[in-house]
């Protein structure tokens, strides 16, 4: 018809969005940054409006342009919100990460319970091996003390000697291999545990949780995979050397009292030092380790967006931009890595500098006690290797300094995921489970603002109702917060006020995982796993096993059937990444087949046809009727 005629019909769909302009131009001039027209009526009157849209776009039909279509009408028997143009992308504020707090080891050991019997034989076998430098000490002395014999009895207790170094070796050859793997079992099996609690309290994590900059998608990724596998020196194998330093202490400290104790409390008060030197390597290890581990975050999640989006990166010849992103975030963890290389080596060279100082006070002083005659040439020796080597392999534990300093940090960033309660936890088993789903759906006085954007209000006073078996269109300006409204209804977030019902029953009473079975969802931009289109459709049965039938019968109501039979594997076919492999179009069918084979009682279009052609979209719509 003509402009005039049709702006004569106050019921019909030109009219209104005539109106609806005219209402947004006027909210403008008063100076409203971001109004909804829909928040500006009663409940009864805009659901007057949606219906008369409703009838309208059914008589437009599929004339009209995709963009502008306003709904697709479902028959009586599910409950429909479809919407025409999604929410603009939100940009989150640059948030630091809040700092976390120490993880004692022993809540890290009650996640290896399981492996006890196992880090029991790991410990047996620490301590078989701690045992044995101390006792090469030992044996070293006594082998010294054979050259001063007779040639007989030279010969006679080498061949002694010799053989106790053959089954010394022998111990070695069994103890420490025994004890790398038995704690790097257990360790492996921790990893494991970890990743996995992790990533189920990941994907049990409100929606808001994951706009904040700190939870982006390769940040966790790096959590799930790096943190966790550090987090495994700090229990199995510092545990491991813990008892075999422990060990070697204690055999060494026995073997040398037994030989002269004045000579072995000389030796044990200088020893400290040697713990002081390690203890300010370990200190300064720990800035360097956090700083190092949040800028690797930094650089990780350039790659993950850079490789996520090559296609875009590619057409937009940012190839160099990229390069020069990630190189910017690289530089912090490089310089870094000096200093902490520097420290390092400082921290070295004064370890072994007081190690020799060590030698020289203990040589001095054992001369002057065998020159007075309190004790002999051999016991002197005793005791100097036997604490030798007991410190030296007690040093050796400076060396995993930065380990553990990386160990302790991915610890706290591993429990500040597992510690934190989900505000909306879809794994609650407890709610309540309606037994005939109707279908009407009432938002009462909704009031809402993103976690991330508390200064930005979406939603004022909200109010609308939805009868069953209705097609409802939600139309609006971009940003007006049409797909906020599906996400509410879904419970990716909870209202700040109000109330959202469903048959007259407060959604956040009932089972989430139920009310998300009862709700089928198709996005303006199709989200398809990297796997196989028969396994993308299944997808949307959840928990259930989809037949071949169900399947090829979604494809066809999608009208995504013919184009999937003529590929070269038809449903074996696999989407790649994000659905790379598949058009626009394709993709789009391919998701709402994924949405019909879950039979849902409210269907949610985020403009859903906007990706197809006009053919196509005519006949997913009959398909949808």
């Amino acid at each position: 018809g003509k402009h005039d005629e049709l702006i004569d019909n106050l019921e019909g769909a030109y009219s209104q969005l005539i109106r609806l302009q005219q209402v947004n131009k006027i909210a403008h001039e008063k100076g409203r940054s971001e109004i909804t027209s829909d928040t500006n009526w009663n409940s009864s009157q805009r659901m007057s409006n949606l219906r008369s849209m409703s009838r309208g776009s059914s008589e437009i039909g599929n004339s009209s342009s995709r963009h502008h279509s306003l709904s697709i009408p479902l028959g009586v028997t599910t409950t429909t919100v479809n919407i025409t143009d999604s929410t603009a992308g939100n940009t989150f504020p640059e948030t630091s990460e809040k700092p976390k707090k120490k993880v004692p080891i022993s809540r890290l050991a009650k996640l290896n319970k399981p492996e006890i019997p196992i880090l029991l034989g790991g410990v047996v076998a620490a301590i078989v091996n701690g045992a044995i430098l101390p006792t090469y000490g030992l044996l070293i002395s006594h082998i010294i003390k054979i050259f001063y014999e007779s040639p007989h009895e030279l010969r006679k207790q080498s061949r002694i000697w010799s053989l106790s170094f053959v089954a010394l070796g022998a111990a070695s050859l069994v103890a420490f291999p025994l004890r790398t793997y038995l704690f790097g079992m257990a360790g492996n099996r921790l990893i494991k545990r970890v990743r996995l609690m992790c990533f189920e309290k990941v994907v049990n994590m409100e929606i808001g949780w994951f706009d904040e900059a700190e939870h982006s998608s390769g940040i966790i990724g790096a959590k799930l995979s790096g943190d966790a596998a550090i987090v495994r020196s700090l229990v199995g194998d510092a545990v491991g050397q813990m008892v075999q330093d422990l060990s070697s202490l204690i055999v060494g400290l026995v073997i040398a009292f037994d030989a002269c104790w004045q000579l072995s409390l000389i030796i044990i008060a200088i020893v400290p030092l040697l713990g002081l030197s390690g203890y300010v390597q370990f200190s300064a290890m720990k800035g360097f380790s956090a700083d190092a581990k949040e800028k690797y975050e930094k650089a990780s999640q350039v790659v993950n967006d850079a490789v996520g989006s090559i296609r875009t990166v590619s057409s937009f010849c940012a190839e160099e931009r990229v390069l020069q992103m990630y190189k910017e975030r690289c530089e912090g963890p490089v310089m870094t890595g000096i200093r902490q290389g520097v420290i390092s080596g400082l921290g070295f060279g004064f370890s072994f500098g007081v190690l020799f100082l060590f030698y020289a006070a203990s040589f001095y002083a054992g001369a002057r006690l065998v020159a007075a005659g309190k004790t002999s040439f051999t016991d002197v020796f005793r005791v100097f290797f036997a604490l030798t080597m007991a410190s030296l392999a007690i040093s050796q534990s400076s060396s995993a300094a930065p380990d553990s300093s990386k160990a302790n940090i991915a610890a706290a960033s591993i429990f500040s995921i597992l510690d934190r309660k989900s505000e909306i936890d879809p794994s609650e088993e407890s709610g309540l489970k309606l037994e005939n789903v109707i279908g009407e759906i009432e938002l009462k006085h909704i009031s809402f603002r993103y976690p991330t954007r508390p200064d930005v209000e979406i939603f004022s006073d909200l109010s609308l109702t939805i009868r069953s078996g209705k097609t409802v269109a939600l139309v609006g300006e971009s940003g007006s917060g049409k797909s906020t409204v599906i996400q509410l209804l879904q419970r990716f977030y909870d209202p700040n006020s109000g109330l959202i019902t469903l048959d007259g029953n407060d959604i956040t009473k009932l089972n989430l995982k139920w009310l998300r079975q009862q709700m089928g969802l198709v996005s303006q931009e199709p989200i398809l796993f990297n796997d196989t289109i028969r396994a993308n459709i299944a997808y949307g049965k959840g928990g259930t096993t989809a037949t071949e039938a169900e399947i090829i019968a979604a494809a066809e109501l999608a009208n995504a059937h013919s184009f999937i039979s003529g590929l070269a594997q038809g449903y074996d076919t696999a989407v790649g990444e994000r659905g790379i492999q598949l058009s626009g179009g394709q993709k789009q069918r391919v998701a709402i087949a994924r949405a019909i084979i879950k039979r849902p009682k409210i269907l949610l279009l985020d403009e859903a046809t906007s990706a197809l052609d006009a053919e196509s979209e005519k006949v997913v719509q009959e398909a949808l009727d």
